[in-house]
């Protein structure tokens, strides 16, 4: 029985996994313009360097809340956040309506590397992080909040800096 439910849990990740990836994938949409005379094309948008966290419910390891933030540009340390996810498939999307989005405080002077709320009320543990370093890999994170408690998760850097 534990065996069968570490095998559905293992599914359900690669699936979370597969789906995050192609949402995130360069090129995922073509261009509008593409048939367009080169001359007419407009020039290629890089990918937004982003952040996803993903943190699991205790029983059934299924996801109960996901956050999803824009990486700094250079010489700056706030993470604006760009949506959030509950486990009843509701969404927060921030910056939508020209408002600006929440910025996070980073701070990767400790171990481990932490991102914290405006109003302070969420922290999220990043073990192992690397800002500048994007990939398919997903590292260990830890929540610390008295809304969601403290749930184990893990988060994915991807796109370009």
């Amino acid at each position: 029985m534990r065996t069968r439910r570490l095998a559905l849990a293992v599914a359900g990740l690669a699936v979370v996994g597969l789906a995050v990836a192609l949402l995130l994938r360069p090129g995922a949409e073509q261009s509008p313009n593409a048939d367009a005379p080169a001359s007419r094309r407009a020039a290629p948008v890089a990918a937004e360097a982003t952040l996803y966290c993903e943190f699991y419910n205790f029983v059934g390891r299924t996801p109960k809340v996901g956050f999803h933030f824009a990486l700094p540009p250079a010489g700056r340390v706030d993470y604006a956040q760009i949506f959030q996810r509950e486990i009843d498939g509701t969404q927060t999307d921030f910056g939508a309506d020209r408002q600006p989005r929440p910025a996070w405080a980073f701070d990767g002077s400790d171990s481990p590397a932490t991102l914290r709320s405006p109003d302070g009320a969420i922290q999220i543990n990043l073990y192992g992080y690397d800002a500048a370093k994007a990939g398919p890999a997903w590292i260990e994170a830890g929540l610390r909040s008295i809304q969601y408690l403290n749930l184990d998760g893990k988060c994915r850097r991807s796109g370009t800096a």
